[in-house]
């Protein structure tokens, strides 16, 4: 399973459009900030499962979750924007909710900043905004294969 995630994309979607054309998704995952940018994709990508979540620019959108949790290829997610646990602090807040869901992966948004990296077993990604991306690749034996870059 192959999950492309990005954020933040400000109704600036022809990176995110590009990137769906050029890596083959099985799923998009999307931060939140604009939301809006998820209809979009929804309708350019009807076929695709899109997987939103809304950020602090998406002041009366209601169409999309704070945050999203679930299983994709056998691993347990949790992703939200980042905002309601104040990341551009610090993640302690939003790592001490992913340890009570029992998360196998963070996807968070918000600070603009990309990261990939381990917290303990718990692998936690920020793909950015605009120009960057996360790959999240998880084989059958349930390896994950992570990272991020710009496109």
């Amino acid at each position: 399973m192959k999950l492309l995630v990005i954020s933040d994309t400000h109704r600036y979607i022809s990176n995110a459009v590009s990137l769906i054309e050029e890596h083959k998704p099985d799923v998009i995952v999307h931060l939140g900030d604009v939301a809006e940018d998820c209809d979009e994709l929804r309708y350019i990508y009807p076929m695709k499962r899109i997987i939103c979540v809304l950020g602090n620019n998406d002041y009366f959108n209601k169409s999309y979750p704070l945050e999203v949790v679930c299983e994709l290829g056998g691993k347990k997610f949790f992703m939200c924007h980042g905002h309601k646990y104040n990341v551009k602090y610090g993640l302690f807040a939003m790592m001490k909710r992913a340890r009570e869901l029992e998360a196998d992966v963070v996807l968070f948004g918000h600070t603009h900043k990309s990261m990939c990296e381990k917290d303990g077993t718990i692998l936690v990604m920020n793909p950015g905004s605009i120009r960057t991306y996360g790959i999240i690749e998880i084989d059958n034996n349930g390896n994950i294969n992570a990272y991020t870059d710009e496109a």
